[in-house]
């Protein structure tokens, strides 16, 4: 059994002997920082957190793993400040000592569910299929159909068990590239976040029964957007990695609660880059956004180039010298070939050996073969 940890944000000594003893008390171990260094995601395996309101400021925005127990640790409480805390994400507000029976009866009443949510987390991370995110901060770069069609080729040519979740909540758009009619969405998960399984999950996606692909589509509706939560997202894609060899996610081009919680699942992040100027800015707006919040190492987070032309402003060898990433492959632009599947809603592939109807395809055919199997 694993070792419940927590971490103490504060540069109060008094303040961390008295949160170290408390923990001490129920065999958590602990560490401490002098200040909270990173904003919307934590990878680290912390149960709790215990966060100094000196240490942050009243616009931060703090957010710690959907598994782990947020603490706000106040001298002076009012409703304002604790709508603040809440708002922030934390399960409670307390003051020290005045509160150390409530916060000892809280870690009591928790520590039981921190346990099981950490041995899961654990296994989760050892076993299951893999998650692979697509993303691009160029809208229209063509991620979605990347997503789909590959997706498609790691089922019908591989027979890999393949889902794919589109992340795209408020407006949709997986939808449109399958020709599915479907109402359901994962905001009809939201209610049973708590006590989610596979048999929910599977109740409420589709199946596409010509590709044998599971697609789990978002809302399409900005207000019930608004109710997704961090925790139904991660919870989604983890126990779907329990059951499918491959979670294909499709991710906005905005970064959010949503997509980022995508991005920081997901064991690798495919970049969709287009081959001309627009492309290359947003490529490097969003380098700087995965450096601040710590997503994607070297090992984890690779380029794909999109409508690659001889006719194209850059080439791959110019995109090479200026992209610190690894460039895995490029999928020729083929508008024309493409557009009829589009505009019908037909597969892109649909027999293990058909031989693919355009460039693209073959282009899609050979990364696979090559990188995602």
């Amino acid at each position: 059994m694993n070792k419940l940890k927590a971490l103490i944000i504060s540069t109060n000594e008094n303040l961390i002997t008295h949160l170290k003893g408390l923990c001490e008390k129920h065999s958590i171990d602990v560490e401490s920082i002098s200040e909270w260094k990173k904003s919307f995601s934590d990878t680290s395996t912390y149960s709790y957190y215990f966060i100094d309101e000196e240490t942050v400021t009243d616009d931060q925005n703090i957010s710690v793993h959907s598994l782990s127990y947020l603490i706000g640790i106040v001298q002076n409480p009012s409703f304002e400040m604790v709508r603040s805390w809440m708002n922030k994400g934390a399960n409670d507000v307390v003051v020290l000592p005045e509160d150390r029976n409530r916060l000892d009866e809280f870690i009591q009443n928790t520590k039981e569910t921190a346990q099981a949510r950490e041995t899961n987390y654990t296994n989760a991370g050892k076993i299951g299929g893999k998650v692979s995110a697509f993303y691009s901060a160029k809208g229209g770069s063509g991620k979605t159909f990347l997503a789909a069609a590959i997706a498609q080729a790691l089922q019908v040519r591989h027979d890999q068990k393949v889902i794919v979740i589109d992340l795209n909540a408020q407006f949709g758009g997986l939808e449109s590239m399958l020709g599915l009619e479907v109402s359901r969405s994962y905001a009809d998960l939201q209610p049973v976040v708590k006590e989610l399984g596979i048999h929910h999950i599977e109740n409420v996606a589709f199946k596409d029964e010509r590709t044998g692909n599971l697609v789990m589509l978002s809302p399409a509706n900005p207000a019930k957007a608004e109710d997704i939560t961090e925790e139904l997202i991660s919870k989604l894609i983890r126990i779907c990695r329990q059951s499918f060899d491959h979670i294909i996610l499709d991710l906005p081009s905005s970064i959010n609660t949503v997509s980022f919680t995508g991005l920081n699942e997901a064991a690798h992040i495919y970049y969709v880059l287009t081959p001309d100027s627009p492309g290359l800015k947003a490529y490097k707006t969003a380098e700087d956004v995965f450096q601040r919040f710590q997503l994607g190492n070297k090992e984890n987070l690779s380029v794909i180039i999109n409508r690659a032309h001889a006719k194209n402003e850059l080439t791959e060898k110019d995109l090479a010298e200026v992209v610190p990433r690894p460039i895995i492959g490029k999928v020729r632009a083929d508008f024309f070939n493409i557009q009829p599947n589009i505009n019908m809603g037909t597969p892109f592939y649909l027999k293990k050996k058909e031989k693919p109807g355009s460039k693209a395809l073959k282009d899609i055919v050979q990364l696979v073969e090559k990188s995602m199997k």
